[in-house]
């Protein structure tokens, strides 16, 4: 569908963003303050996320901001810890935000009670945190993380692969992951299945590896880890003369991480990665070239892993506030994000954000499958979005 009415939708797409025809119409109204928390520091920082969310800003605000009003933005970095992510909550309220957009935000769920009591949203890509998947407060532009391992599943099974495991950070919402997703979808396509868990702080990248040479001699791979962590993973297997499959979770970072290495590796994606604009639809391959250049505008020539995650997320809220009129209070950002219907995210399918899917707070539940190539670049593995939602129970 998407691909039919590409040209409706670029138009479309380019009035929601604020960037009309006119470049430099910097954005001039009153701005709209919104929070910006992310994990900068600890076992699962993200600083590239804030690196994606700054250039977006800066774009949007050079051409128009939306309907002519500016982000002001409030930034706030956290190690993960829960403590952090309420003091970063308790300012967002002082500092009387609109919404709080998450990068990256390990101890989320000892701020809901925060933002529900002064009802500011909370938006971002992935929900991390448990208590944030059926948070009524909260909105995710991304694939919901229970759909990551059934998708994952199916697009193996489909390729008649019989033996998985995955290795995945210690924690009772991995166990919980586990038990819920992988184990049920596994037995459903057919696959012998077994996670391994690591200490997130300490991991001893050898022995696992070891272990799955000894016990997943088809495939493995991470469904969710930082940049670090995918590289450490995929340099050990390497080293153990692995020959499997690798799945790295979504880290776009591995050639320059660990070169050669990164040949064959899998990735997950819930958007058109940009390093593959011909597999993506016309719609989406203009959305890629938005981005390039932003990012080369703001003096990135070389590509920021995971930046495009945050840049799409601030680019996908732009066009929810543009359907809007008014006073944007929070209250009726809120609204407008529950009423998200069939709307084209930047870069990713169409969302709705009403939780309907099971009471998720995620707006969609469709992942696309890619390999790294010889020269770095990723190449999408199938023609469209694996559909979690739409697959018979």
């Amino acid at each position: 569908m998407r691909a039919r009415i590409a040209t409706a939708v670029l138009v479309a797409a380019s009035a929601l963003a604020g960037c009309g025809s006119e470049p430099d119409n910097a954005a001039s109204g009153e701005a709209i303050k919104i929070g910006f928390i992310n994990n900068e520091q600890g076992a699962f920082a993200a600083p590239e996320m804030k690196v994606g969310s700054e250039v977006a800003v800066e774009y949007l605000n050079k051409n128009g901001g939306v309907k002519g009003r500016p982000f002001d933005v409030v930034r706030c970095a956290t190690d993960g810890s829960p403590e952090q992510s309420v003091q970063c909550a308790e300012m967002f309220v002082r500092e009387k935000v609109v919404v709080s957009v998450e990068g990256v935000d390990i101890g989320a769920d000892a701020a809901i009670p925060v933002y529900t009591a002064a009802g500011i949203p909370v938006v971002g890509h992935v929900h991390l945190a448990p208590g944030q998947i059926m948070d009524t407060n909260s909105f995710f532009f991304g694939a919901a993380s229970l759909a990551y391992g059934t998708a994952a599943l199916k697009y193996y099974a489909d390729q008649d692969v019989k033996s998985v495991t995955w290795l995945l950070p210690e924690a009772p919402t991995s166990h919980a992951f586990t038990d819920g997703v992988l184990r049920p979808a596994a037995q459903r396509f057919g696959i012998k299945y077994k996670s391994i868990y690591y200490d997130a702080a300490a991991p001893n990248w050898t022995v696992l590896a070891e272990q799955v040479l000894r016990e997943a001699p088809e495939a493995s791979g991470s469904i969710a880890a930082t940049e670090e962590q995918c590289a450490s993973m995929v340099r050990a297997l390497r080293e153990v003369d692995y020959n499997g499959r690798i799945l790295a979770a979504s880290c776009t970072g591995l050639p320059k991480a660990v070169g050669k290495q990164s040949i064959g590796v899998e990735l997950s994606q819930d958007h058109w990665n940009p390093t593959d604009p011909l597999s993506a639809p016309p719609a989406n391959q203009q959305e890629i070239k938005i981005y390039e250049d932003a990012m080369k505008a703001a003096g990135h020539n070389e590509p920021v892993p995971g930046a495009v995650v945050s840049f799409a997320d601030t680019m996908t809220l732009s066009r929810v506030l543009s359907t809007m009129n008014g006073t944007i209070t929070a209250a009726n950002v809120t609204e407008a994000l529950r009423s998200v219907k069939d709307m084209d995210s930047f870069l990713g399918p169409q969302i709705t954000c009403d939780h309907g899917w099971n009471g998720n707070s995620a707006c969609h539940t469709a992942l696309l499958y890619y390999r790294f190539q010889p020269n770095g670049a990723l190449k999408a593995q199938v023609p469209d979005y694996i559909e979690v939602s739409k697959m018979a129970s």
